[in-house]
């Protein structure tokens, strides 16, 4: 089976130094972790070039949400699959969602009014978005942050262009927090804000320890990034050429993020044809959403879409 429906990541960051990284793990296997993930944060503050005061860690979304934010309305776009991850800390019910135009874009005034309406406590969006793979440009987040007192977090974990990021905004912005999911010693979630309240990582001595050694090998992430951003690129590309070629894609979505989204026809029914043909991708409301992936495994994808898509 082949997943390019979000729940892997294709580069194995941690493989580049495994034989560091299972030494470190052995050795700290059985240690007590460290409740705040110090060192951990200060390598990440370190790579993104912030300072470590204002970052924290946590082992998974839930964890993080749930440490930054005390519960509260919160306002979503629609198609955003970083939605499920309030669903999972505070709940269905919390969620106010606000529709996106045709083209999939959103305007930070749209956001604001209904965050300041509905009294939410906080407005997240992933940037680019998760699935639609458009960016909300910085200057738009800016606005957002100075139109309501409202939280704005931005979850940057499917960035593959930081041009795009607020990460350096953060030391000047009250309401900003940018979240960012690293892709090894056990996934972490970074959160990066200049109010950040104290929590437990919940982030095991093992996974900081390996952690560590990435972020003093750097090299690994920065090889993962150019490959993603390659993968996806070409896996655009060729999507275009079946856009052109079949009817059946209706409409495909400039992406600055780490998948191609694209509207189908009788999408639910082709996406089962691709779970048929051991391709997994993410469908939703008409729309495919596939994640870039290594060379061979994005070779199958492209000949399973062309074929449902006859």
């Amino acid at each position: 089976m082949i997943y390019l429906d979000g729940s892997r990541f294709f580069f194995d960051i941690e493989g580049c130094f495994s034989n560091l990284c299972a030494k470190v793990r052995e050795e700290n296997k059985n240690s007590e972790a460290d409740e705040t993930a110090a060192e951990l944060c200060k390598g990440f503050a370190k790579f993104f070039g912030t300072k470590p005061e204002f970052v924290k860690a946590g082992k998974d979304y839930k964890t993080v949400l749930k440490g930054i934010l005390s519960g509260g309305k919160t306002v979503v776009p629609e198609y955003e699959i970083s939605a499920e991850h309030f669903s999972s800390a505070f709940g269905e019910e919390g969620i106010i969602s606000v529709k996106k135009a045709p083209d999939m874009k959103i305007k930070a005034e749209a956001l604001a009014n209904a965050a300041n309406e509905s009294s939410a406590k906080a407005v997240f969006i992933s940037n680019p978005c998760c699935p639609t793979g458009l960016e909300i440009s910085p200057e738009e987040i800016k606005k957002l942050c100075s139109l309501t007192d409202a939280k704005i977090v931005v979850d940057e974990s499917y960035c593959v262009d930081e041009s795009v990021s607020v990460l350096s905004t953060v030391p000047e912005t009250e309401n900003l927090i940018v979240l960012k999911k690293m892709r090894f010693g056990g996934e972490p979630v970074f959160a990066c804000g200049k109010n950040l309240p104290e929590f437990d990582c919940g982030i095991s001595a093992s996974d900081q320890a390996a952690g560590k050694v990435i972020f003093d090998k750097d090299s690994a992430i920065k090889t993962a990034q150019r490959k993603l951003n390659d993968s996806r690129d070409s896996l655009y590309i060729r999507i275009k050429k079946l856009a052109i070629k079949y009817d059946s894609l209706e409409r495909l979505y400039r992406t600055k993020a780490n998948c191609v989204f694209f509207k189908v026809k009788d999408a639910e029914e082709r996406a089962e044809k691709l779970m048929s043909m051991g391709i997994s991708v993410y469908c939703k409301d008409g729309g495919f959403c596939v994640f870039a992936g290594e060379k061979d495994e994005n070779e199958a994808v492209l000949k399973a879409l062309e074929e449902i898509l006859k």
